[in-house]
């Protein structure tokens, strides 16, 4: 291919800051209960229920950013995006852009299985209006992944066909 793979390197970019950020915030140690409410600021207008459903929101949230399947799910989308830059590197496109496939369907997987975690933990909140809140803000924010997602994984396929029809088109006017 004479063109650079611009699209590429961008995404690819993006992705290994996403996924090192990803791989710092699974290093941090799991806050206690304590820690979480000592942290917590009292505010006026905010009753101790509300201030408690907060605290076990922010906990279960935390517990679930340091599951197992969660920490696979980051260690195995660090990986592709190191294996898709190499394969970049080496200029094997075709390798690095099905590479890169992997990484945004393992990406949406990863923020369905957080929007059922968030869901779960917003069952610990009692006040249904703040339950509300939680559950709209991270049902919006879960498609908004999976949109950006879909939308790069759009965006390569359709490279990876156009590669593929220029391929076609170069070996047929080899043939002619």
């Amino acid at each position: 291919m004479k063109k650079k793979p611009i699209y590429l390197w961008v995404l690819l970019i993006l992705s290994a800051l996403i996924s090192a950020t990803s791989l710092f915030g699974m290093l941090s140690p799991l806050p206690s209960k304590e820690a979480l409410r000592a942290a917590q600021k009292q505010v006026a207008g905010v009753s101790a229920q509300q201030l408690e459903d907060q605290l076990n929101y922010t906990y279960r949230v935390a517990e679930s950013t340091h599951s197992i399947f969660n920490m696979a799910l980051i260690v195995l989308s660090a990986i592709l995006v190191a294996v898709a830059i190499v394969f970049l590197v080496r200029k094997n496109l075709q390798y690095a852009n099905y590479t890169y496939v992997g990484y945004v369907l393992l990406a949406i997987i990863g923020s369905i299985y957080s929007y059922v975690t968030l869901q779960d933990a917003v069952q610990l909140v009692h006040d249904e209006t703040m339950r509300l809140g939680i559950s709209v803000i991270s049902q919006a924010v879960s498609i908004f992944y999976i949109v950006i997602n879909v939308l790069f994984l759009a965006l390569v396929f359709y490279k990876i066909w156009r590669q593929q029809k220029a391929l076609a088109e170069e070996e047929t006017e080899e043939l002619a």
